[in-house]
């Protein structure tokens, strides 16, 4: 399980959620405050999309010094992006839309 520990003046805090089964083939989402969720290329074969995670991974931790976090499990990934949200709401004191109940955000997204 991944934790997370911002800090004050955190820039962008980069979420990577697990391989999933989607229409298709296999896909994984990334989840940003300023882009929001990202969702992933479909892939046909299991494999190419846990290589084309790894390599978001490494790209997203070559290329800058945000924090990037790799979650395992959908849980954990929807548990991190509320976190996130509810901390940048809590430090801009603007409402975020969606910002609802996990179950509601994981049924929205993997629905």
């Amino acid at each position: 399980m991944a934790v997370l520990i911002l800090s004050k003046g955190t820039s962008m805090q980069i979420v990577v959620g697990p391989v999933l089964t989607r229409k298709g083939g296999y896909a994984f989402d990334c989840w940003t405050p300023e882009e929001g969720l990202s969702r992933g290329y479909t892939y046909g074969r299991i494999e190419d999309a846990h290589y084309a995670r790894k390599v978001e991974i490494r790209s997203r931790n070559n290329g800058s010094s945000d924090p990037t976090v790799a979650c395992s499990t959908v849980d954990e990934f929807v548990r991190l992006t509320l976190d996130l949200r509810g901390r940048q709401q809590r430090a801009s004191a603007t409402p975020l839309p969606n910002a609802q109940e996990p179950r509601a955000v994981m049924e929205a997204v993997y629905g």
